[in-house]
């Protein structure tokens, strides 16, 4: 990961550089394939006293997050910018995990008569992992009503195994456990 450290209307002494650089370089754990952070700090005075603003620019795979804060203590900005970074790093990671759960799967045909092969329409798989408590069966359905949902799968309380409950269209309740073997 290349780090720039620029300055505007402020010189960029060796302590700030290093303090920059060293909370840059923490973003490169949530991440590892950011290929440059560009970091432009700056220096304006105000009536009410100085206002330094820090600037931050990260290149992931041809896309450009950008964070900025401004303070009143440079180190502070810094501080700032680089948690807004990270929170963004974290979430871009977060919707490409998201788009890679997505799995396509094509049904092709193979035509005797014809000797041709077809497709059929994209059918789409999407995985959803989720935390499933211990609960019993009352309280998933109470679980199932609150969150408005027409199915909840839950770990059975009793038996250790996962359940599911769901709604029926007549109004009422059913419940698949696993046979008993």
């Amino acid at each position: 990961m290349k780090i720039s450290i620029n300055g505007r209307h402020l010189v960029v002494t060796d302590p700030i550089n290093d303090y920059a650089v060293k909370r840059v370089e923490k973003l490169d754990k949530f991440f590892d394939r950011i290929s440059e952070i560009v970091v432009t700090l700056s220096a304006v005075k105000l009536k009410k006293g100085p206002s330094h603003t820090a600037e931050m620019r990260a290149h992931i795979n041809g896309t450009v997050l950008k964070a900025v804060s401004t303070e009143g203590d440079l180190y502070v900005a810094i501080d700032k910018a680089t948690s807004i970074l990270e929170g963004q790093i974290r979430k871009y990671k977060e919707k490409l995990r998201d788009n890679n759960d997505v799995v396509s799967q094509r049904v092709f045909k193979f035509d005797l008569a014809t000797n041709t092969v077809s497709t059929e329409a994209t059918k789409q798989i999407v995985k959803v992992s989720m935390e499933s408590k211990p609960m019993t069966l009352d309280e998933a359905i109470l679980q199932m009503e609150t969150l408005g949902k027409d199915f909840y799968i839950f770990n059975n309380e009793e038996t250790q195994q996962m359940n599911v409950v769901y709604k029926k269209r007549d109004g009422n309740y059913a419940h698949v456990e696993p046979a008993i073997e």
